[in-house]
């Protein structure tokens, strides 16, 4: 059941949480291949919310690669995780129970455009949706991204396997991998040999990241919530995403860019996309 916002944004005497309690262990998953899973940005996030709500915890990742749909599925029947930070959807959110503040402030729905050079060269010139779709575009099994370009007619080829997709791109058998501003120059240096990110062309739409946590897990949800809204009226929710996230904002100069505007028809109507303040916008 989803939580109402006055449960929401309870007061911290009003959490069964004990005044001195020894910090609660939360396993997250290992859903990324990047580095220092629990020194990232979402994972310092979870911290510092939890703990300015009076819940500190230590985070254990898991040992193991995990996928995301799995990783939710995990939250509701075994246990093996406890809180999953992930792109929502309707679907997933009947899965588990989101916190629906968007942690990335839609930065995953600003997706940039991995190529080898001799396509960023022909995408050069597009301006509109409807030139794009003759260009194939790679994404993954299972993900939420790929629904959502499936539904704004681009022609995608779906591919099971992460590593894959950046080889096809240089096999020719994609034209280019949509990649979110946080994920792309990252895998440009790790994956990257042989392609580019072109250069003026940005995809846009809302693709809020929530934590998630077990369905009956209704005290950590409102713990989360509240630390978040306290981050936020703090500014220190600001400067983390600034401190995190700032050097990729930066090299992206999204205010330059041709951004072309997707609809996102996997959000539930729960999404806060009439809150201005919770979403990035590029200073053109």
């Amino acid at each position: 059941m989803p939580l109402r916002r006055r449960e929401l944004l309870l007061s911290p005497a009003a959490l069964p949480l004990a005044a001195h309690a020894a910090p609660r262990s939360l396993r997250i998953p290992h859903v990324s291949p990047k580095a220092e899973l629990d020194r990232s940005y979402a994972a310092v996030l979870l911290e510092q919310a939890l703990a300015a709500a009076g819940m500190p915890v230590v985070l254990e990742p898991t040992p193991e690669l995990i996928p995301q749909n799995r990783a939710l599925q995990e939250l509701g029947r075994h246990r093996r995780v406890d809180v999953v930070w992930t792109m929502t959807s309707v679907e997933r959110e009947q899965q588990a129970l989101p916190v629906r503040v968007p942690i990335f402030k839609g930065l995953f729905g600003w997706r940039l455009l991995l190529a080898t050079p001799e396509v960023a060269e022909r995408l050069r010139g597009v301006q509109t949706l409807n030139e794009l779709r003759p260009f194939s575009m790679v994404s993954g099994h299972e993900w939420p991204d790929t629904s959502i370009l499936q539904a704004n007619g681009l022609n995608v080829i779906v591919s099971p396997s992460y590593d894959a997709m950046f080889k096809q791109l240089r096999l020719g058998r994609a034209d280019a991998f949509p990649r979110s501003v946080e994920e792309i120059w990252w895998e440009l240096e790790r994956y990257g040999q042989g392609l580019v990110v072109v250069p003026n062309l940005c995809l846009h739409y809302p693709a809020p990241v929530y934590y998630f946590v077990a369905p009956d897990d209704t005290v950590l949800a409102r713990a989360i919530e509240l630390g978040l809204q306290r981050l936020r009226a703090s500014g220190a929710m600001e400067k983390l995403f600034l401190q995190h996230l700032g050097d990729d904002l930066a090299r992206a100069r999204l205010g330059t860019r041709k951004v072309i505007e997707l609809r996102n028809p996997l959000l539930s109507p729960q999404t806060p996309l009439d809150q201005p303040e919770l979403w990035f916008r590029p200073q053109g």
